[in-house]
């Protein structure tokens, strides 16, 4: 199948960032999750950040080609993502809204097949802004661009084109964002099945400053996961994360500022996600 256009340079951010693994975390979280007889997920996260301590109960709940994924937050906010999978060939269809805020919603297309990945964003309000994104590929290479239009100024807002190649162990990925004002270059490579190395530079396409991401990731042989990332601004940043055989994961995030060491303190954060 195609792959969407937000997937082109993902095993980069997936090292730099973190994906569904590796996510740095510098502050304290404590994650429970269980499943009801129903089929119900329950999901609650505890994250104590400043002095503040923030709590919310995710609940995702399947059947068949239906969805719902409800978060219910502490500053009585609730996320909902409702969705209806194959409602026709290849097409998904999604809605997404924050309650009470009566402008957040949106409607979200996804329509996928063997050679295009196209997906469309629409705000529910009187005066919505409009995304589309159109992804497709040829053997090793995927390419595709995207578009934002504002119908409240009646003119396009944003656009943006991308281009990956997955050569052997190497995967590169070029994003002209911005209305094609900013360059960013994406770089990954499989040193060997347990390392993988990636870098990111961005800077505009008229000339000013740089800024860039070098990291590299590796996995240990007791299958933990070692993740360390330096940046523009001299700022270090390390992850150990290992995922117990009971089901627990624990993750130990780090981040030092090497060019101010004694006038700031490092960040140390962890989580913990109990099965």
């Amino acid at each position: 199948m195609a792959v969407a256009i937000s997937d082109i340079g993902k095993e980069v951010r997936s090292i730099l960032y973190g994906a569904k693994d590796g996510v740095f975390q510098y502050d304290q979280k404590l994650s429970y999750s269980t499943r009801t007889a129903d089929g119900v997920q329950l999901v609650l996260n505890a994250i104590r950040k400043d002095e503040k301590a923030d709590l919310s109960l995710r609940t995702v709940y399947n059947y068949g080609n239906y969805g719902l994924n409800a978060t219910f937050t502490t500053s009585d906010k609730v996320h909902v993502l409702a969705s209806v999978d194959k409602i026709a060939p290849g097409v998904k269809v999604s809605l997404s809204a924050t309650l009470p805020d009566k402008e957040s919603g949106k409607l979200l297309v996804d329509y996928i097949n063997q050679h295009v990945h196209l997906k469309t964003s629409v705000g529910m309000t009187t005066q919505p802004k409009v995304t589309l994104s159109a992804a497709s590929g040829y053997k090793n290479m995927v390419f595709g661009g995207e578009v934002a239009y504002s119908t409240e100024k009646s003119a396009v807002s944003n656009y943006g084109l991308a281009l990956g190649l997955h050569a052997g162990d190497s995967q590169l990925a070029v994003h002209l964002q911005d209305k094609l004002e900013t360059l960013k270059f994406m770089a990954a490579h499989n040193v060997s099945k347990d390392k993988m190395l990636a870098a990111e530079i961005t800077r505009p396409v008229a000339g000013g400053d740089v800024t860039f991401h070098l990291g590299i990731a590796r996995r240990m042989e007791n299958g933990a996961l070692l993740k360390t990332k330096v940046d523009h601004k001299g700022t270090l940043s390390a992850l150990y994360e290992q995922r117990l055989a009971t089901g627990e994961r624990f993750v130990l995030s780090t981040q030092l500022d090497t060019l101010n060491i004694g006038g700031k303190a490092p960040k140390v954060g962890f989580a913990l996600d109990l099965a």
